[in-house]
């Protein structure tokens, strides 16, 4: 009997990533337990690092053994073989070849025609081939002597893309200053002019047949519609934005999403989505979970943040303010920071102006959170909006309080302030600084609260929910 295939949609895999990305991993980690569910994360970006960062994941054991990765054109590889599409065989001719430490160079009638640098890697031999001409250069990158993707730069600043699956090529694109000019879709033969329809043209191709596919927040919702099986839309975010007021994004996807079911988080955004909007499928709640890695009894000290340095949503710039007000009552504790993003340089001119670049540290990524939140006295979580917190339940798992801002919805459903950690208005500089120090100076008695609620999200309540959600979108597929 074939495996259901349970699909993630990502736009691109990077070796980084917040609490959704994990939470899309831990679901497929949990799938991939299950025989009948054969578990695929599907991203729609196609470069190399992508099949690099996947594996680098899971040689770090981050993604299961079972979780398989394909990229949108390898998933209409079937779909280019039903169409006749011929693999690439255009290579110059060559009549001589030179090898010197992973380089080869072709020659024909003395005139070098391609060079080769090759490196091994996780995925095999990796092959840069780059092939001069007039106007410049292309560059081939194959694997095991596969093409996988073509890459020319133009005079005027624009670049092609050819990408291709098991050697067939299937999509076209060029791109200027990284932004869409205009696509071919090589199975076809249709150009586009809209990215949008452009990706929708793959997804129509794709064979969904007894699939189940979780589109993970509304940025890829709209391919719901192309694709087909069993389809659940997951609201990692919140549908209201840092004001309170309903993104309009948010509420046309929401209440146009073309599948079966819509999933949250938690029972108050539940209960918020269902009055605020008008869902166009049933909404369902699956919280999140964390695994507590057993460790041994050390000392606790330091303030951390695990989070992405995204300024905008995770205003980190203000629990830095809000140290700097209490740093001198606790000489002995620091304040280490977790995780990359755009925000990290306006981030280093504020430990600079502030001159506390001795107690403030950007520590960068970490795959070991565990070890970070069980070394710590507390977590600080600033957020102007939340679908859940996975980072607060990590941290409450592994034993350490958290300060977070009274945001909707995982904070309000996870923290209770004075045993567990506490909440404090968003923004609020002051209060952070105020509960900073209250905390700190009564651990034992946050210690003794922090698992309060925890049971709420364990594995086994996990595990049997997606199992259950999992074989309801089949069923559904079955039928349709």
């Amino acid at each position: 009997m074939r495996a259901t295939r349970a699909i993630s949609i990502f736009e691109r895999i990077g070796l980084g990533g917040g609490g959704k990305i994990k939470a899309v991993f831990h679901r497929m980690n949990a799938l991939a337990e299950v025989a009948e569910f054969d578990p695929v994360v599907l991203n729609i970006h196609h470069g190399m690092r992508q099949k690099l960062n996947f594996e680098e994941l899971r040689t770090k054991g981050l993604i299961a053994p079972r979780v398989r990765n394909l990229t949108l054109p390898e998933a209409c590889h079937a779909a280019a073989l039903a169409h006749g599409v011929q693999p690439f065989a255009d290579f110059p001719a060559h009549d001589e070849l030179r090898k010197n430490k992973g380089r080869i160079q072709y020659f024909k009638d003395g005139a070098r025609v391609m060079v080769d640098k090759t490196e091994e890697t996780p995925l095999g031999v990796l092959t840069k081939r780059t092939v001069p001409d007039a106007k410049g250069s292309s560059q081939y990158r194959m694997v095991n002597g596969v093409l996988y993707q073509l890459t020319r730069k133009n005079p005027d600043g624009s670049t092609e893309t050819t990408d291709y699956a098991q050697g067939l090529p299937i999509r076209w694109t060029k791109t200027q200053a990284g932004a869409f000019v205009v696509g071919k879709n090589l199975i076809t033969g249709t150009v586009y002019r809209r990215h949008r329809m452009f990706v929708k043209s793959f997804f129509e191709l794709i064979d969904w047949e007894g699939a189940v596919v979780f589109f993970d927040g509304v940025t890829s919702a709209y391919l719901a519609e192309s694709a087909g099986g069993g389809r659940a839309l997951f609201l990692h975010a919140d549908h209201r934005g840092p004001t309170g007021d309903i993104v309009p994004r948010s509420q046309f996807l929401i209440e146009n999403f073309s599948g079966e079911a819509i999933i949250t988080s938690t029972n108050v955004h539940k209960a918020q989505i269902e009055a605020d909007l008008k869902p166009a499928a049933p909404v369902h709640v699956i919280p999140h979970f964390c695994e507590t890695v057993p460790a041994a009894a050390r000392a606790r000290r330091d303030l951390v943040t695990v989070s992405r340095l995204d300024l905008e949503g995770k205003p980190i710039h203000e629990s830095i303010a809000a140290f700097c007000l209490i740093k001198h009552a606790f000489p002995d504790v620091n304040y280490h920071i977790y995780g990359v993003g755009a925000g990290r340089k306006i981030l280093e001119k504020q430990i600079a102006l502030l001159d506390c670049a001795d107690r403030v540290h950007l520590a960068g990524y970490t795959t070991d959170v565990a070890s970070v939140f069980q070394g710590a006295l507390a977590s600080v979580y600033p957020t102007t909006t939340e679908g859940f917190g996975l980072s607060i339940l990590e941290a409450l798992s592994n034993g350490c309080p958290v300060i977070s801002y009274d945001v909707n919805y995982g904070p309000r459903e996870m923290i209770v302030s004075g045993a567990n950690g506490e909440l404090v208005a968003a923004g609020d500089i002051e209060a952070t600084a105020h509960a900073m120090r209250q905390v700190l100076s009564e651990q034992a008695t946050y210690r003794a609260g922090v698992r309060i609620g925890l049971e709420r999200y364990s594995r086994n309540a996990y595990l049997a929910n997606y199992y259950q959600m999992t074989k309801k979108l089949a069923g559904w597929s079955t039928r349709a």
